[in-house]
């Protein structure tokens, strides 16, 4: 079936199934600029998690083609990076502890996405004051040193970062998104740069306006929360220390246009979702590093994590 014809189907059954998640999550790219940058309440998000099942819209895209795009321009960035001089080689102590802990987590993700066993996993650094990071689909991890030093990020933090950003290459939400924003494009044959920089230090290149554009939904970022914080815990990281993450990143990137707290929708719902799972991820952690959960010292002046009463 031609490009065209998947993309007409897709949007008859968006309309037939408007009922399901997946179409909740795309109904902002038809609407008019204002209530497109709406976002549904993350009250509702914990409804809307998609475990085992594929977006619509992922179909228009394939895993290998978005995959080798990302590759591609993964070079890219890394070729301009050394260029400018902004990429931090292999001694480097951040690039040390971040490949560190990326290699403590990629193997309690192979489960989540089967593609995943095969992907040529890299990490590096770029020295920007920029706070952000990317888990491109394929697995290429680039992240900005501004993200852990004006940030302060702990090991802990810094693993919950981590685990967030390779659960959505895992499930996939770049595809996704893509998927429905680049319908169009895709029935000409042509596909956009997804990411890329001009100054390596601070100005976003090559990402194309719809990519630019684009904003996890709720769900997306629910997700991305439970896979990655499980990811995390059991490769030994401190669940707790996602509640200190997001709060740091909210108040260095909530003011700046389009900066990573827009494009991960963050309020006190999703605070209080994260808590709300402590109970499930804490006892990951305590047997990663061999504890009992009553064992485990308080943090962040969270005070000492105590198990519900059933």
């Amino acid at each position: 079936m031609k490009v065209h014809a998947l993309i007409r189907v897709a949007a008859c059954a968006v309309v037939l199934h408007a009922g399901l998640s997946f179409a909740a999550s795309g109904a902002s790219d038809a609407e008019p600029a204002a209530a497109a940058n709406a976002q549904p309440p993350y009250s509702t998000a914990s409804d809307q998690i998609r475990f085992g099942n594929a977006a619509l819209f992922r179909n228009l895209i394939s895993s290998a083609t978005l995959e080798q795009q990302s590759a591609d321009e993964y070079a890219q960035i890394l070729r301009e990076a050394r260029r400018t001089k902004h990429l931090l080689g292999d001694d480097n102590p951040l690039v040390k502890r971040a490949r560190e802990i990326a290699n403590r987590e990629i193997p309690f993700a192979l489960k989540w996405n089967d593609r995943s066993k095969n992907w040529k996993w890299e990490v590096n650094v770029v020295r920007s004051d920029e706070i952000r990071m990317y888990c491109l689909p394929g697995g290429k991890i680039v992240i900005y040193s501004g993200l852990i030093d004006r940030l302060g990020l702990n090991d802990n933090e810094l693993g919950m970062m981590i685990g967030h950003e390779i659960a959505h290459a895992l499930r996939e939400h770049a595809r996704d998104r893509l998927g429905r924003q680049q319908a169009a494009q895709l029935s000409t044959g042509t596909i956009p740069p997804l990411f890329g920089f001009a100054d390596i230090s601070s100005t976003p290149l090559g990402i194309g306006e719809q990519l630019l554009a684009m904003r996890y939904t709720p769900a997306d970022e629910t997700e991305a929360d439970v896979i990655g914080s499980e990811i995390a815990s059991r490769a030994g990281y401190d669940p707790r220390a996602a509640i200190t993450l997001w709060k740091k990143i909210d108040a260095r990137t909530r003011r700046t246009p389009n900066g990573f707290i827009w494009m991960h929708p963050y309020d006190a719902a999703r605070v209080h979702d994260l808590m709300k799972r402590l109970p499930d991820m804490m006892p990951l952690y305590a047997k990663a590093i061999g504890k009992t959960v009553d064992q485990l010292p308080n943090y962040a002046g969270m005070g000492r994590f105590k198990k519900p009463r059933l």
